[in-house]
């Protein structure tokens, strides 16, 4: 199978209208079309990084991303091009007209959902709105599960494990978390008391005013697993934001405990050091899964 060589990233931005959702198309005058919002990856740019500063400069608008849309593949001058696509919904405030390069976007208007196929200029862009109708723009809860970054070396801390902090690399994982869970809702943050745990949430706390509850449940060594799926069940059954930080020992059981208690077990590998899966949730089912490395 041919592999995708150009990669970009974007969303399917909507809101709801005064007759129900209305979605954000763009036109670029370059092409002379109407899409949705979306452009190609940076040198070394993440996906979601990617999606949010794309929506971002074409509309004036800070997306607040949802569940993922199925991908969409093209050729573009004889290479296989990926767009990622997820639902979003404006932040909070008022689009920021300067963001827009006149350029690249000369017009945006909010299109009723039953208006928006006849809209599109590419057939390529109406599986993605296939997708998203599907769900009915239903509004989903993100709950992720990170593995902490990477720690410095057991054989060079001489202190309580616990207190084991981040390496270099670790640290400069954190600053990429902070933009990447930066693109979800923002709830509540829970992490094993350990430091390499609460320093990896740390920068995106800090930045997005989330305070995070550090729980001896959670932590590697005190955990029981009673205790573990009675603060779980309390977390799922809120229905709201949630980022949760743990340990490899423990973060991918979690996963499937939440997964299950879902009643759609998923099988996913063992996650790295640094990376995360998100469950996006609606009325206690699970709707979507993202996993990224």
């Amino acid at each position: 199978m041919t592999q995708p060589e150009i990669f970009a990233a974007g969303a399917v931005l909507w809101r709801e209208g005064e007759e129900g959702p209305e979605l954000a198309l763009i036109h670029r005058p370059k092409y002379g079309d109407w899409t949705f919002p979306k452009g190609k990856l940076k040198r070394g740019e993440h996906l979601l990084a990617a999606a949010q500063r794309e929506v971002f400069e074409e509309t004036g608008i800070r997306p607040v991303l949802g569940r993922p849309l199925a991908p969409s593949f093209y050729d573009k001058e004889g290479k296989l091009k990926r767009v990622d696509y997820w639902c979003a919904t404006p932040a909070a405030g008022d689009a920021v007209d300067e963001a827009v390069d006149p350029r690249e976007v000369d017009d945006l208007e909010w299109v009723p959902l039953a208006a928006v196929s006849d809209r599109l200029t590419y057939e390529r862009d109406k599986p993605v709105l296939e997708d998203f109708s599907r769900q009915l723009a239903r509004e989903t809860v993100p709950i992720v599960f990170v593995r902490h970054a990477i720690a410095m070396s057991k054989a060079d801390w001489f202190d309580q494990d616990e207190l084991r902090p981040l390496n270099q690399r670790g640290r400069e994982r954190a600053q990429q978390l902070e933009v990447l869970l930066a693109g979800y809702p923002t709830g509540s943050a829970y992490s094993s008391t350990s430091a390499r745990c609460l320093e990896t949430l740390l920068p995106f706390c800090a930045a997005e005013s989330v305070p995070v509850t550090g729980l001896p449940e959670f932590t590697l060594g005190t955990g029981k697993p009673a205790d573990v799926a009675a603060r779980l069940d309390e977390i799922v059954a809120a229905g709201k934001p949630a980022v949760i930080c743990g340990h490899g020992e423990h973060i991918d059981e979690m996963i499937t405990y939440v997964s299950n208690r879902l009643g759609t077990p998923v099988s996913l590998a063992p996650l790295e050091k640094g990376a995360f899966v998100v469950f996006h949730t609606a009325a206690g089912e699970l709707v979507a899964t993202e996993h990224h490395d």
